[in-house]
């Protein structure tokens, strides 16, 4: 099994070279490397342990040609990509380029009418729109500029869809109980684009909104218990205008990635993707066999540490016909040992998944990087997979 790892380039500062054959010596075929990416603040494990790296949101390489939307352009945060990218391709590894696309706080402070916007009037400074033709302009300029530089051989497409209010950052804090259908229902944007597309989709708009406000005020005002989130959904827009919201969005999102596709100029594109249609946290929510059909390529992941939420995924994304690769967390509170590493790699591998791509170099102990040359192509699992030993947390958007 192909086995690669996720990176910023931060990481590569300090002694790139070194970094590189680092990981090449540990068996890794490739690096999924973060050419724009959101803010940060790391506590790295490796290129220079204990050191706290703060960084903002933007792009890392320098591009001679100039944005098509200059007041949704991503900050220039340095040529760290390029410096990284040079070092990977010399100790013989892989350079897939990693876009963060809409979670952009830079543009979508700038221009607040770009992102989303809720039911309650208030927009998203972390979330750009992705039904917006300026946002679509901006993602795929963003995927053109990035397919052409030197050393990349492909792309890794993430938050190329719909974000929700939680963005963990800022210190953002909250005092209520929401559900998980509220989370979702905070996503809904109604913004002059979206609002288009839920009229001509048959919807009431501003009875859409006040349904979304409603349950969402009656929520904070008396809690209740959480149930199954579908049933919460329907529940709260009724079966029929439920799935009208779902599958506009799931168009939008789909649009979104195939003119993304389009800009790659033939480049292998893969996309971050779920079978959760109420996602709203990085990963592209749609049709997982449309986006596998805009995209070829599905990216896979639970972060999260949760084993049987990972194989769901696979299961899903198999149907597809799709080339799949796996996305797993290396840090300590996601993954409990080797062995439960050892067990993903070959459920993934029978799940048809050809790539299992690591959470994250120089975020896992750099200890952790001698299990990764015993990965490589696994043909069945052994017995069953080890039970996760802790709970798993919420995945964050990445």
């Amino acid at each position: 099994m192909k086995v690669e790892l996720f990176a910023h380039p931060l990481s590569f500062r300090r002694q790139p070279q070194a970094q590189a054959d680092r990981l090449a010596a540990h068996g890794v075929n490739g690096v999924r490397l973060a050419f724009s990416y959101h803010g940060g603040r790391w506590l790295l494990t490796t290129s220079d342990p204990c050191a706290v790296a703060d960084f903002k949101a933007g792009q890392w390489f320098r591009d001679e040609a100039a944005p098509a939307d200059g007041n949704l352009a991503l900050p220039v945060l340095g040529d760290d990509a390029t410096t990284a990218t040079t070092a990977l391709l010399r100790a013989g590894l892989g350079v897939t380029a990693w876009l963060v696309g809409l979670h952009q706080s830079g543009p979508a402070t700038r221009r607040p009418r770009s992102a989303l916007r809720n039911a309650f009037g208030h927009h998203y400074r972390h979330a750009l729109c992705p039904a917006r033709p300026e946002v679509r302009a901006y993602a795929a300029d963003l995927v053109a500029r990035t397919a052409r530089r030197p050393g990349v051989t492909a792309l890794e497409l993430e938050a190329f869809g719909y974000l929700g209010w939680q963005h963990q950052s800022a210190h953002d804090k909250i005092g209520a109980a929401l559900r998980p259908v509220d989370r979702w229902l905070l996503s809904l944007c109604f913004c002059s684009a979206c609002t288009e597309r839920f009229t001509d989709a048959g919807i009431d708009v501003p009875a859409l909104a006040e349904t979304v406000r409603a349950t969402l005020l009656a929520q904070l005002a008396e809690p209740r218990e959480a149930g199954e989130l579908g049933a919460d959904a329907r529940a709260a827009l009724g079966s029929e205008l439920h799935d009208t919201v779902l599958a506009v969005r799931s168009r939008i999102t789909v649009t979104l990635v195939r003119d993304a596709v389009a800009a790659a100029g033939g480049l292998p594109v893969s996309v971050r993707s779920t079978g959760d249609p109420y996602a709203c946290d990085g990963k592209s929510a749609a049709d997982t066999s449309a986006l596998a059909a805009a995209a070829g390529a599905l990216t896979v992941t639970d972060l999260s540490g949760d084993h049987d939420a990972l194989r769901r995924e696979l299961t899903a994304a198999a149907r597809t016909g799709a080339r799949v690769s796996a996305g797993w967390n290396l840090a300590v509170d996601r993954t409990t040992g080797e062995q439960q590493l050892t067990d993903v790699a070959h459920d993934a591998y029978a799940a048809g998944a050809r790539s299992l791509t690591l959470y994250a170099y120089d975020l896992a102990p750099a200890q952790r990087l001698a299990w990764l040359s015993d990965l490589a192509r696994p043909t069945a699992r052994p017995g069953p997979a080890k039970p996760t030993l802790s709970p798993p947390l919420p995945e964050p958007v990445k």
